[in-house]
């Protein structure tokens, strides 16, 4: 049985001692300590007086989880309170309006249609300026994955945005007619008290013709206490809050986890000096300040108090640091050498002899949707009768020269430098204070005059030919288009004379 248990959860909760029970029952210390060790039993008449006292049952004080019980009673008077408030305060708006006068109604209601105008205009302001701070956030996501987020975050922002709107348009309302606005009774009884018995018919028709000049008066609600239904929509608003502010907890822990990565990162370019130490400093500013607010959203969560003053301090040292930070960094990264110059050392020439003829095309680009793209490519004149092909790219690519019916193809293309030495290699030369452009290439053609000349032509009579088979192939796609589209309207023909028929018949 759960007497024991019930009795001692009954004592905590008034505040009382063995003592103090023992002598709201009758009964001696001893008495009450043993019925809460299960020692002993109460007799019948002790029962009933507790179950009287703390507004119980038999069954609840004996067989029952008291904490239970109280929480269910709780919950269900909860529940009755806000339906009752809510429906207090239909009952009022009801007979406020009923109270008004045409005049004030129109007016109430114009006032109340600018206030929602003003919440969704607001709100409609808030959700334009978070979808631009997401987009550039997520911008980085693949579309797939991005629009489930976006909407996920839409959906959220348009349901706290409801609840939001309409807890602050009940209380504008609330604050604004319900709280000043009341409905003058009359009290024929007091008026009667304080009037001598031969103007009583006086003072009763001045009351009449004031009440009928002057229905209401302005005054402000003492109490000025909200309904609990709105208690209620806060304490869901709250809710919603603290969820979407988990949400951020989780990106920031992500953001976290990734400065954390790129701070031990850093320290492979330790050679770099003023950088290295700026890029140090921003990260770890980076960090503390990614510390501090998820320290805030933390306490946010879990009701807890923030040190203002400390907090503050912290931010605007890292605030200080992370500036300096970028300060060193710019200043270091002026230093550093940006080489694309295809005749640098860091980058390689391949050649290749090719005996010319008059019908020799090069092939120096591609043709695509009606427009011919160029590879980057030069002629030099010079007095050699052939052709000398010079193809200048970086270490990380290899060159292909080949000739194929009378067309010359020159293919640049990565070779098998595994990923770690591409990395290997950049970290040196950012160690170096160099920033290579490994993706440039080019390629020279050294050959005469008359070569070019005729190589141009060439090239200028290909890509004629080239438009030309397009346009045919264009016009070749279309009417077999044409012909498919008119064999279904001969199929369809078919058709509506074959209902024709059986329709006649």
């Amino acid at each position: 049985m759960n007497l024991s248990d019930n009795l001692k959860k009954i004592r905590k909760d008034n505040n009382l001692s063995q003592e103090q029970l023992a002598e709201k029952l009758g009964v001696s210390r001893q008495s009450v300590s043993k019925w809460e060790s299960n020692q002993a039993y109460p007799e019948m008449d002790k029962v009933l007086q507790i179950c009287q006292m703390f507004n119980l049952n038999v069954d609840e004080l004996l067989n029952k989880n008291i904490k239970e019980v109280r929480e269910k009673k709780e919950s269900k008077s909860n529940i009755n309170k806000y339906l009752d408030d809510f429906l207090n305060f239909i009952t009022k708006t009801v007979d406020m309006f009923s109270s008004l006068k045409f005049k004030d109604k129109i007016k109430c209601l114009f006032e109340q249609c600018i206030i929602i105008f003003l919440i969704f205009l607001l709100f409609l302001i808030v959700g334009n300026i978070c979808s631009f701070i997401i987009l550039n956030i997520f911008n980085f996501l693949p579309y797939e994955i991005y629009l489930p987020i976006f909407n996920l975050l839409r959906g959220l922002y348009v349901i706290v945005a409801i609840i939001i709107g309409t807890v602050i348009f009940l209380h504008i309302f609330k604050t604004r007619y319900l709280d000043y606005y009341v409905i003058v009774k009359s009290n024929k009884e007091e008026i009667h008290n304080k009037e001598d018995n031969e103007n009583k018919e006086i003072h009763l028709s001045k009351e009449k013709i004031y009440l009928e000049k002057k229905e209401k008066i302005i005054i402000r609600d003492p109490n000025h206490s909200g309904y609990r239904f709105i208690k209620g929509l806060l304490k869901c608003v709250l809710f919603i809050i603290k969820a979407f502010v988990f949400c951020i907890v989780v990106v920031l822990l992500l953001s976290l986890i990734s400065l954390v990565v790129c701070l031990v990162l850093s320290f492979v370019f330790i050679k770099t000096g003023l950088t290295f130490v700026g890029i140090l400093l921003s990260l770890i500013s980076s960090i503390i300040i990614n510390l501090l607010i998820l320290q805030v959203l933390y306490n946010f969560l879990f009701n807890k108090k923030n040190k203002k003053s400390r907090t503050a301090l912290i931010f605007l040292f890292s605030i200080i640091i992370f500036s300096l930070g970028i300060g060193m960094f710019i200043i270091g990264i002026k230093d550093f050498n940006y080489i694309n110059d295809i005749n640098s050392n860091y980058y390689i020439e391949e050649e290749k002899i090719i005996s010319m003829n008059d019908n020799l095309l090069f092939d120096d680009g591609y043709y695509d949707y009606g427009y011919y793209h160029y590879f980057d490519l030069e002629y030099i004149e010079t007095d050699f009768n052939d052709l000398r092909i010079v193809c200048k790219y970086s270490k990380n690519y290899k060159c292909d020269i080949n000739v194929y019916d009378n067309k010359i193809y020159t293919h640049v293309y990565q070779n098998d430098t595994t990923l770690m030495e591409q990395v290997r290699q950049v970290i040196k030369d950012i160690n170096n204070k160099e920033i290579v452009d490994y993706s440039n290439y080019k390629i020279f053609v050294y050959t005469s005059k008359e070569n070019i000349e005729k190589i141009e032509n060439n090239r200028i009579n290909y890509i004629e030919e080239q438009e030309k088979i397009q346009i045919q192939e264009q016009y070749n796609y279309y009417e077999n288009i044409i012909e498919e589209k008119n064999e279904e309207i001969e199929e369809l023909q078919e058709k509506i004379y074959e209902l024709e028929y059986e329709t006649d018949y």
